[in-house]
């Protein structure tokens, strides 16, 4: 597994009033797959997608991501951690509109201390697997919405990460683009063996997936499991 989620409750502060989140989830993402998480708005998708990617903490219940319970460190190691193991993909790309497509993958490798030489073959690589050797030079400014996510994909693999997790990855693209970037992920998933876990409404990436885990006012109310066609109710 690569990650997992033992009774885990998460509740946020509003104002004076705490809103509960999840509620007593118990989860296993497995490793090497394509997983969605989905539900209505406000189910918790967000909160489960933050708690695996180990952006945030439960107030109770163990999450253990790559065989790291995260609440076993402190915030300066977690990070450390996350920047080690676990790529993110945006919605809104959240690429740095000052940078080149080269420079904007090159960032996590200069971050992570990658010698120049290294750097250099790396970013190469990944620009050209996906689709964007044309394009080192450009600015996101200068790319369309679907070569930015091309980009988004490629810094999210640079680090070499176990996981990698997408928030609606497809949401902010046009039909053609959208299964454009599901064949590329799912290509990408497999070809550097990396376990993808999205958060999304999209018909398209549940379609494509390995696991389901539907989500219902902060419980896990349904997994399917295609490989091996279970589906498990909770």
């Amino acid at each position: 597994m690569i990650a997992t989620l033992q009774s885990v409750n998460k509740s946020y502060r509003l104002d004076t009033v705490d809103v509960p989140a999840l509620h007593d989830v118990t989860l296993d993402i497995r490793a090497n797959c394509f997983t969605v998480i989905c539900g209505q708005s406000g189910s918790g998708k967000t909160t489960l997608l933050n708690l695996i990617g180990s952006i945030d903490r439960p107030d109770s219940g163990r999450v253990t991501v790559a065989g790291l319970d995260v609440n076993s460190v402190d915030d300066d190691e977690l990070s450390d951690f996350r920047a080690r193991h676990v790529g993110f993909i945006f919605q809104n790309f959240n690429l740095l509109p000052v940078l080149s497509a080269y420079e904007n993958v090159e960032y996590p490798l200069r971050l992570a201390g990658v010698s120049p030489d290294k750097r250099r073959a790396k970013v190469l690589e990944l620009l050209a697997a996906v689709g964007l050797s044309d394009k080192v030079h450009n600015r996101p400014g200068q790319l369309s919405g679907g070569q930015r996510q091309r980009v988004a994909i490629a810094r999210a693999l640079a680090p070499g990460p176990k996981l990698i997790l997408a928030d609606e990855p497809t949401a902010n693209l046009d039909s053609q683009t959208g299964d454009a970037i599901i064949t590329l992920m799912r290509k990408m998933q497999r070809e550097y063996g990396v376990s993808f876990v999205f958060s999304s409404h999209d018909q398209r990436v549940i379609a494509e997936a390995d696991d389901v885990i539907l989500i219902q006012d902060g419980r896990i109310a349904k997994i399917e499991r295609s490989n091996n066609s279970e589906t498990e109710t909770v």
